[in-house]
């Protein structure tokens, strides 16, 4: 399923007092991920992804994205395993006179069945890359 949320971003949002959007996803792998920046923002708004109270995009906590006529595609799987299944984009913009409007997109696998696991588990045992009972 592909997830997306276009958010605005007002002028003098700081990054002590940020912006939080939340995305409902799905039970799932996200596999592939969508940061985009339109002309116009010169990397004044900044966005984080957070999961469950972990910054997930980008992987560093001291880090943001952003940028100006940009889009970032990150490959990444991330799986959503328990409730509750949403993402919070946290952002900022440090324009003092417009808004700016980024988006956050991303695509979001069903998990497969519980019995594909198993095998897949018991193929992984059996080439000795993990362990058994």
């Amino acid at each position: 399923m592909y997830y997306y949320r276009e958010v605005t971003v007002p002028a003098n949002t700081t990054e002590k007092n940020p912006q939080v959007t939340v995305l409902k996803v799905t039970m799932g792998i996200a596999r592939e991920q969508w940061v985009m920046f339109p002309d116009g923002c010169y990397g004044l708004t900044h966005l984080q992804v957070w999961h469950h109270g972990w910054q997930v995009w980008p992987w560093d906590p001291q880090q943001s994205f952003h940028w100006n006529d940009y889009v970032y595609h990150i490959q990444d799987r991330y799986p959503f395993t328990a409730e509750p299944l949403e993402l919070k984009l946290v952002t900022w913009n440090v324009d003092d006179f417009y808004a700016h409007t980024i988006t956050f997109a991303t695509v979001v696998d069903a998990m497969p069945p519980p019995d594909e696991l198993q095998s897949l588990s018991d193929l992984l045992v059996e080439l000795g890359m993990e362990g058994g009972d």
